[in-house]
């Protein structure tokens, strides 16, 4: 194993006089030791890409293992089911775009990516009847307001006027503004986001698909596929990861599995973290959201200019998990392709029924807009997200349980210099790719400036 030329001091002088965003710079030519190089990087979504990539561009040796079968963890874009047309399964939307380096890499690639500015257009429906969603829309936004006054730790339900939730149009709002239902939705998490300064230069769509243009990205990044790590060993010198391909030892491991993998205790920690960590890992959990992506016919599709976003009145009777579509994007990319988003514990009510029963409904929903003879007329053909029971996510993205918003900044915090953390969970703009990237990025900055490698 190549010793390091730089010592802790030396590293620490170097980030003053460097750019650890720099994603583009050439890489250098290094080897990459297969059972013993300096740093493991556990998980191969946006944040574990960016580590290794960051790492690769200091010169340290490293070894990124994901355990499902490709790359991009909940940034994946599915280019099989619907011949060749891009589904983005998980993240789509390119968030703050002003700061996030995946949209600036889209549009320096023109040549690969047609990166567009998020929809303006919507529509929105009462039973069979197109509205003009102007009630929809106030109660939307004044709940919007609420959420991001913020205030102290408690559920966003708890500060929304009896009044508003008495709308007819408020399970629809509540469907549509996120993953999370409002009883388990925090208003103090909210925040962190907005430490991020970009976020109202508004998103961005990619027409290839956000996982298309992560893999891009991070095109030279090497990844040992199909790795399951059961156990992280840190009682000696180093680590030691147990996977089902053996035993890899490393000076340093950064972990950037989801916070949920992490609670279920998928991955065993020898010895036990602090208990501090265990209650991160239980107070900061995953928003159960899926989606639904239909291939419909072309004389559907034609009535729309371009994507165009979809809303349905939802009648629940202020159910804590409303039961009905959360939005939908119609004419995604300017394809054949709709996509219709499911949230909350209804989702993965649903979700536990299979696949089939999410796709049922989301097309009953349709027909009670569209018309009996929808599926007849339209359907093509469908497919169902399972965030919440795939064993490599357990969720859709991260989000605090109301009163323990205050523990998100420990999941980040590395143990013994010998284990890191990164991950969107871990990110100021949590629940978003560039977040994640930057996490990525972050955690092998911690490294590097850490006594690890000496």
């Amino acid at each position: 194993m190549k010793k390091l030329l730089i010592n802790k001091i030396g590293r620490r002088q170097f980030l003053k006089t460097s750019l650890s965003g720099i994603a583009f710079a050439a890489f250098p030519s290094i080897s990459f030791s297969q059972s013993n190089p300096d740093v493991v990087v556990i998980g191969a979504g946006s944040s574990g890409l960016a580590a290794t990539a960051e790492l690769m561009r200091r010169n340290i040796s490293v070894l990124c293992i994901e355990g499902m079968n490709r790359i991009g963890g909940r940034c994946f874009t599915d280019t099989t089911s619907f011949n060749g047309i891009p589904a983005d399964h998980g993240a789509h939307w390119l968030h703050a775009k002003k700061g996030n380096e995946l949209y600036k890499f889209g549009r320096e690639n023109k040549d690969r990516f047609k990166i567009y500015n998020e929809p303006s257009t919507s529509i929105v429906y009462d039973g069979k009847k197109k509205v003009s969603g102007s009630t929809f829309w106030s109660v939307y936004k004044k709940i919007k307001e609420i959420y991001g006054e913020g205030g102290i730790d408690e559920p966003l339900m708890n500060k929304i006027p009896e009044r508003l939730k008495k709308n007819p149009w408020f399970d629809t709002a509540h469907a549509a503004i996120n993953a999370r239902d409002f009883d388990n939705l925090s208003i103090a998490d909210d925040s962190l986001n907005y430490e991020d300064n970009y976020w109202e230069s508004g998103n961005a769509l990619c027409r290839e698909g956000y996982g298309t243009l992560l893999a891009y990205y991070r095109k030279d990044v090497p990844v040992k596929l199909n790795t399951i790590v059961s156990e992280i060993k840190w009682g000696g010198k180093g680590v030691q990861i147990e996977t089902n391909k053996g035993t890899i030892k490393a000076k340093a491991c950064i972990v950037t599995t989801s916070v949920g993998v992490l609670r279920a205790e998928k991955i065993k920690f020898s010895p036990k973290l602090h208990p501090r960590k265990y209650e991160a890992f239980e107070g900061i959990t995953m928003g159960p959201s899926n989606r639904v992506i239909i291939e419909l016919k072309k004389k559907f599709v034609s009535k729309f200019k371009k994507d165009t976003n979809f809303y349905s009145k939802i009648e629940s009777n202020g159910a804590k998990s409303p039961e009905g579509i959360g939005y939908g994007l119609l004419k995604m990319g300017g394809t054949n392709l709709c996509l219709f988003a499911l949230n909350g514990e209804f989702s993965k009510s649903l979700e536990n029924e299979g696949s089939q029963a999410m796709i049922d409904f989301v097309v009953n929903q349709l027909k009670s807009n569209f018309g009996s003879k929808f599926y007849d007329k339209y359907f093509v053909k469908a497919i169902a997200t399972g965030w919440n029971k795939n064993p490599f996510t357990l969720g859709a993205y991260s989000g605090a349980i109301p009163g323990k918003a205050n523990l998100r900044p420990r999941l980040k915090r590395p143990v013994g210099e010998r284990i890191f953390f990164a991950g969107e969970a871990t990110a100021s703009a949590y629940g978003t790719v560039h977040g994640a990237n930057r996490s990525g990025i972050r955690a092998a900055t911690d490294v590097f400036i850490s006594d690890a490698l000496d």
